[in-house]
C-alpha cells in the first residue's frame, strides 16, 4: 500500500543583523511574513540580531512579528551579529538558517532561491551574488572594486568561482550550521565561504535583486579593507596554509638564488653571502612551516 503521507516542510530560521534600522526593519519583517508565513516549501519564524542599536530597532522587530530578539549590549559588529544568529538558529533546531540584512537592500523574495537548493539537496551553502543577478543602482565605483578585490582573494583561496564576496543574502543548512566557525566580528561573508569550503561543503551562488539603501547608514567604509584583510589573511593560512607559504616560501628561494650569482660571478663581499644563505634556508623554512600547517589543517 502505497504512504501518501508528506515529511515535514523543513524549519527555516531567518535572522536579520540590525543595527538602528527602525526605519527599515518592520517593513523587511512583514515582507517576509507576508511571502512565507503560509510557504509550501518550509515553516519558518524569523528572529533579529539587535546589535547594539540607541533607536527602537529591536520594539519595532517585535511588533512586526519577529519571533524575538537577540540584543547584543553593545554594538559588535556584522560578523558578531552573524555568528549569534546561526548560534541561534541551530538551538532553535533550524534545518536551515538565512541570513538577510535589515536595510531592504536585498529583496526578501530572493529568500526562497538560496533556500531552495538546500531543500533539493544540491548545496549546503547558498549565497546570493548581486553581480550574477541585479543591482538597481549605481554601486559606488570603490564599493564595486573593494567586492571584486575581496571575492578574487576568496577565490584564489578556495578554486571557487565565486562573484560576490560580500553579499548580504546567504542560506546554510543544518550540517554547516553544527561546525560552522567565524573568528572575527567583521567581514561575514568571506570567512564563511572559506570556512564552508575548509569543511568540505556544498557551495553555489544564485542571481538576486539588490536595491538602493532608502535608509540606515552602511557599514563598508574606506576603513573596511584595514579591518578585515588581517583576518581574511589569518582565515586563509588558518584553512588553506599552502596558498599562503608555498609563493612566499619559493619567492625567498628564488630571491636567494640571485644573491647566490651574484656571489658567484661578482664575487660580492660577506653581506651578500648572508643574505643568500638567509633567503635560501628561510625559503625552506616557510615552505616546511607551510605544509606542516597544512598537515594540521587537514585534520579538520
Amino acid at each position: 500500500m502505497q504512504n501518501n503521507i508528506k515529511p515535514e516542510k523543513p524549519y527555516v530560521v531567518i535572522f536579520i543583523p540590525a543595527l538602528n534600522e527602525e526605519g527599515a526593519i518592520g517593513g523587511v519583517i512583514k515582507k517576509i511574513i507576508e511571502l512565507y508565513q503560509n510557504s509550501p516549501l518550509f515553516n519558518m519564524d524569523i528572529i533579529v540580531i539587535d546589535d547594539g542599536s540607541v533607536d527602537m530597532t529591536g520594539k519595532i522587530a517585535l511588533g512586526s512579528g519577529a519571533k524575538k530578539v537577540i540584543r547584543h549590549p553593545a554594538n559588535r559588529g556584522l560578523g558578531a551579529s552573524t555568528r549569534t544568529g546561526l548560534q541561534r538558529a541551530l538551538e532553535m533546531g533550524a534545518d536551515i538558517a538565512v541570513k538577510i540584512d535589515a536595510d531592504f537592500q536585498h529583496d526578501p523574495q530572493d529568500i526562497e532561491k538560496v533556500v531552495r537548493p538546500i531543500i533539493e539537496d544540491v548545496a549546503d551553502v547558498v549565497f546570493g551574488s548581486r553581480f550574477l543577478g541585479e543591482i538597481k543602482y549605481r554601486m559606488p565605483l570603490h564599493r564595486r572594486w573593494g567586492n571584486r578585490f575581496f571575492s578574487f582573494l576568496v577565490t584564489k583561496s578556495t578554486g571557487l568561482k565565486i562573484t560576490d564576496g560580500q553579499t548580504g543574502l546567504m542560506a546554510f543548512s543544518w550540517r554547516y550550521l553544527k561546525d560552522f566557525d567565524i573568528i572575527s566580528d567583521y567581514n561575514e561573508t568571506q570567512q564563511l565561504i572559506i570556512d564552508a569550503w575548509s569543511r568540505h561543503m556544498r557551495i553555489i551562488e544564485v542571481p538576486v535583486v539588490f536595491h538602493p539603501r532608502k535608509s540606515g547608514k552602511s557599514f563598508i567604509s574606506f576603513r573596511y579593507p584595514i579591518k578585515v584583510l588581517p583576518t581574511l589573511l589569518r582565515f586563509m593560512v588558518t584553512v588553506n596554509p599552502l596558498k599562503i607559504f608555498l609563493p612566499l616560501g619559493l619567492f625567498l628561494i628564488l630571491m636567494g638564488i640571485f644573491f647566490m650569482f651574484l656571489v658567484l660571478f661578482r664575487q660580492t663581499a660577506v653581506a651578500g653571502k648572508v643574505g643568500m644563505a638567509v633567503l635560501l634556508i628561510g625559503g625552506l623554512q616557510v615552505i616546511m612551516l607551510g605544509l606542516l600547517a597544512d598537515a594540521v589543517s587537514n585534520k579538520r
